[in-house]
This record gives structure tokens, sequence and C-alpha cells, in this order.
């Protein structure tokens, strides 16, 4: 059986947002909601400051994280526009070990799962663009050889993965939570798999906000194309 899950879960993730604009701060407040953040007032040393440069100052010992459109690079700079991808990292690195650097987001997505001559439906409840977690009817063994098989928005993708980990499931008796790497992915299914989670976690922050007030905040951000195609491409700018 194995074993290696590192139970993330016990992490309290406490993060303060501030920035010159209303429009962001209530942006990250979702997002990182979505997260699993806990948001606090800045005034407390344990708590990371995600800062816009010159609208805060970190308290003796505050860790911070400052998004910047100067073009000093640094480990706690965000540079804006920001992408989601480096977002993440940044805020992976300040509270786990080890960090995950794939965006990944808990779901609930049907699969086709192909191991040896077998193929069976199967129930996602985790992807990134590098992996996914699902259900399984019996015990995989590391680095055996999987066929996943996705339909994201109407196309069919076909990774070829491996097993990482296979865990007795916790809600369904003689059922395994298996973990796969995907080793067969190519660049152009990695993109869109990142930006189909980017969108999804988008739609989630949108159906919280002001339209208006969702598209201004967009303006600090740098999208894929496939991402804003799917908003409707968002004209509005950061600080118009």
């Amino acid at each position: 059986m194995l074993q290696d899950v590192i139970d993330r879960s016990t992490v309290t993730k406490k993060i303060a947002i501030v920035s010159s604009s209303d429009e962001l701060n209530e942006f990250l407040r979702h997002l990182l909601t979505h997260w699993k953040f806990e948001l606090h007032r800045p005034d407390h040393p344990e708590v990371l400051l995600l800062a816009e440069e010159g609208q805060a100052t970190p308290l003796p010992g505050q860790r911070a994280i400052w998004m910047t459109r100067s073009r000093y690079q640094g480990a706690d700079r965000l540079n804006v526009p920001i992408t989601f991808e480096a977002l993440w990292q940044q805020l992976e690195h300040h509270f786990h070990r080890p960090p995950r650097t794939h965006i990944r987001m808990n779901v609930e997505m049907s699969a086709l799962v192909t191991v040896n001559d077998s193929t069976v439906s199967a129930r996602l409840s985790s992807l990134s663009d590098m992996g996914c977690r699902f259900s399984y009817h019996r015990e995989l063994v590391r680095d055996q050889s999987v066929v996943i098989s996705l339909t994201l928005d109407g196309e069919e993708m076909r990774i070829d993965s491996r097993v990482i980990y296979a865990v007795p499931g916790r809600e369904e008796a003689g059922a395994f939570t298996v973990g796969l790497l995907f080793r067969g992915i190519d660049k152009k299914q990695r993109d869109r798999l990142r930006s189909f989670l980017i969108w999804r976690y988008l739609e989630k922050v949108r159906a919280k906000m002001d339209g208006y007030r969702f598209r201004t905040a967009l303006g600090y951000f740098d999208l894929p194309d496939f991402v804003l195609e799917r908003l409707g491409a968002p004209e509005v700018a950061a600080g118009e």
C-alpha cells in the first residue's frame, strides 16, 4: 500500500490583503477563500501580508508578498499583471513543505481509467495540469501505468500516467483513493488543463462580485487567451 500522502488540511493559512484597489481586494478575498485561506486584519505578525507595494508596512518579523509594477525581481515580489501560477506558487512556498507548484482544484468530474486491459468509469476529486486524484475499486501499486481520459468542454484528452499513491478510501468500503502523475502529457494539454482550472476558479469569483468590479480586478492579471474568451474578453484595465 502506498501512503505518501501529506495531510495539508492541518495547515492554517492566515493572510491579509492590502491594495489601493477595492475591486482587487474583493477579488483576492473571494479567490483566496476558495484556496482555503483564512482572511485576517494585517495587524498580527503571524499573518502573511499580501500587499500592493507602498500600501502597507509589515510588523517586525511579519512575512510579506509585494504586488508591484517595478522591474525588480525577488522571492517576495509578484509582478503586475499577475499570473495565477505566480500567485499560487508564492503562497504555496510560504505555507507548505513541499510546496505544490501546479494549480489544482477539488472537482467532481467523470473520467475513464484504463489499467492494463480494463477500462472503468471513475470520479475525479482533484485535478491539476500535472496530475489528479480519483476513487478506484482496487489497490494499485507505485509506478503502475494508467491511462486517463478526460472531457473538457467537449474535447477529449487521453493522458498516460503513473500511480504515485493509493490509500483506502474513507467513504466507500473496498475502494481506494489513487493519485496519478501525468507523465505523457504534452505542452498543449498542460496549457489546456491549466487554463480550464483558472477559468473555473474565476467563474467562482465572478459569481460573488458585481460585473464591473470583477472586470476591473481582472485588469491586474495576465490571463491565457482561452480564459479571456470564456469570460468574454474584458476590456477594463486596472486603475481605470
